[in-house]
């Protein structure tokens, strides 16, 4: 296997007209794409859809078995407003219903954001022929057959295919005791020293209000700049060993100045944003052209239950689903894992693997998280739907979270 699932470039970037979509392109994707979508459709039959892209209005309707596109507006059903810039996007797989919706301007004059989500994931498995995803259809077992045990650890000397196996299949991988102790408290020391040096407003940190009224740093980027002893992290023997389990040529590099970013999860958030609902690191967009993409989160102190774990849905990566906003992951039939660490741990997951944070109850977190990306991927001609995203990520998916 492979986890390279990029099937587009900058080059594949079209201008879309949505009257040639809906009058010639459609009707050609729904002859040749009914594999992709009736399964899913007879199991989770959609109201209709009417999209208006600049004032002119296409229908979508799933009746007798059969996706229907029309010219004009449904009385009924859900109604979605778009530029045609945005519709574009959409179907040029920059943007999702999550990218508009994180980002304020979402434009539904009826119905609901989930029936959006649920007509984009028909579009999207014409579009890139790929089966929306049904219960059953992902296998978790390791190279002999048998089901995978994923609550394994590894450790970062273990056998590279192993570890390349269960990454995968699963989505995620736990290495206990990468980083030692030592380099932990030298780590935690220096953020509370560089604290000083971020400030509101400064579009490289984030911040979050307590119970109490408290505001407090929750996100430091750049951490390296300022921080020797994470800096000494990124180059570490160990650290870059994880970029190579993949096999694909995975590299820690093009992460625009935010090399690595250093996390507290405070007790009682109550405004703005410490810790994610379920969503996949592609939420906002861009799969086909960036995915996976490797998360590395380092525990400087350790998690739990009552202390902020990652938890993730595994074999979600190998799924086409929502990609944010599932209120009950465990319609998807596949195992939501916790991760418990220990300080010096690793947890690893790719970025089509939906994960969550748990809001800490017991005791604060701190972690350090960056990343490996796949060769290639840098500037190209989607460089502003780059910048769109890296905006809404700016707003700290404020919407998303509450």
């Amino acid at each position: 296997m492979t986890v390279d699932f990029r099937s587009r470039s900058g080059e594949d970037i079209q201008q879309i007209d949505a009257a040639v979509f809906f009058g010639r392109t459609l009707p050609d994707l729904l002859r040749e794409g009914e594999p992709y979508i009736t399964p899913w459709l007879q199991a989770n039959p959609p109201g209709p859809l009417t999209l208006e892209v600049d004032g002119q209005c296409w229908q979508l309707s799933w009746q007798g078995g059969k996706v229907h596109a029309a010219v004009g507006a449904n009385a009924t059903g859900l109604h979605v407003r778009l530029a045609s810039e945005d519709f574009a996007g959409l179907l040029n797989d920059l943007y999702t219903p999550v990218t508009f919706f994180a980002g304020g301007n979402l434009d539904i004059p009826r119905g609901e954001l989930g029936e959006f989500m649920d007509w984009w994931l028909v579009l999207r498995a014409l579009l890139d022929r790929r089966m929306i995803h049904m219960p059953g259809a992902v296998s978790l077992e390791d190279t002999e057959g048998t089901a995978l045990d994923l609550t394994r650890s590894f450790s970062i000397d273990d056998p590279i295919p192993e570890m390349r196996h269960f990454l995968e299949t699963a989505g995620f991988l736990h290495l206990a005791a990468v980083f030692t102790e030592a380099e932990m408290e030298a780590i935690a020391a220096d953020m509370d020293r560089f604290q000083g040096h971020y400030t509101e407003g400064d579009h490289k940190s984030w911040w979050a209000t307590t119970a109490s009224g408290e505001r407090r740093l929750v996100r430091m980027q750049g951490f390296d700049q300022l921080s020797s002893a994470s800096a000494q992290l990124l180059v570490n023997p160990r650290f870059q060993r994880i970029g190579e389990i993949t096999g694909d040529g995975h590299r820690h590099s093009g992460l625009q100045d935010n090399n690595i970013e250093a996390l507290v999860k405070p007790l009682d958030v109550v405004q703005g944003i410490s810790d994610l609902p379920w969503h996949k690191d592609c939420s906002l967009g861009r799969h086909s052209y960036d995915c996976c993409s490797l998360t590395v989160g380092i525990s400087v102190t350790g998690a739990g239950p009552g202390s902020g774990q990652l938890k993730v849905i595994a074999g979600s990566h190998r799924a086409l689903m929502w990609p944010a906003l599932i209120s009950d992951p465990e319609k998807f039939a596949l195992p939501i894992i916790e991760l418990p660490t220990r300080t010096g741990d690793v947890t690893v997951h790719l970025s089509c693997t939906h994960h969550m944070s748990q809001a800490p109850t017991e005791r604060e977190r701190r972690v350090l998280y960056t990343g490996f990306r796949l060769p290639g991927q840098g500037v190209d001609s989607g460089d502003s739907s780059r910048a769109r995203i890296s905006r809404v990520r700016e707003g700290a998916y404020r919407t998303v979270s509450q």
